[in-house]
């Protein structure tokens, strides 16, 4: 188990904050998952024709990732979310399940679990 804090920018954050099946992460997870975000950033997120998103969270202030993920970043070629409600209105969940990424909390293959108990494919 993974019990160190990480920190990002001037934010340190202990890991056991961050669970999958936290309601708003598991939204989030859902939000990702709908919009693909994997065709450019790798099934897992660690980075394909975009870089890995799971070490930029690691990098970034929450600030900066937010920052990134509404306004994207053009000459990159990442697109801005601010217009998108699924993302304008899961931004926390996002970034705390990118977090969790970062800092081990949350592994690659969890899943979160549906209202039944079952994990979701």
């Amino acid at each position: 188990m993974f019990t160190a804090a990480v920190v990002l920018g001037s934010t340190a954050l202990a890991s056991p904050t961050s669970c999958i099946d936290d309601p708003r992460v598991a939204s989030a997870w859902r939000v990702l998952r709908t919009l693909n975000c994997e065709r450019c950033h790798g099934r897992d997120y660690d980075g394909l024709a975009a870089p890995s998103v799971v070490a930029y969270a690691r990098m970034q202030s929450r600030e900066g990732f937010v920052r990134v993920l509404l306004e994207g970043d053009p000459s990159r070629g990442m697109p801005g979310y601010r217009a998108n409600p699924l993302v304008s209105e899961n931004v926390e969940g996002i970034y705390r399940y990118f977090l969790g990424r970062a800092n081990g909390t949350i592994r690659r293959d969890d899943r979160p679990r549906s209202h039944g108990g079952a994990s979701e494919p």
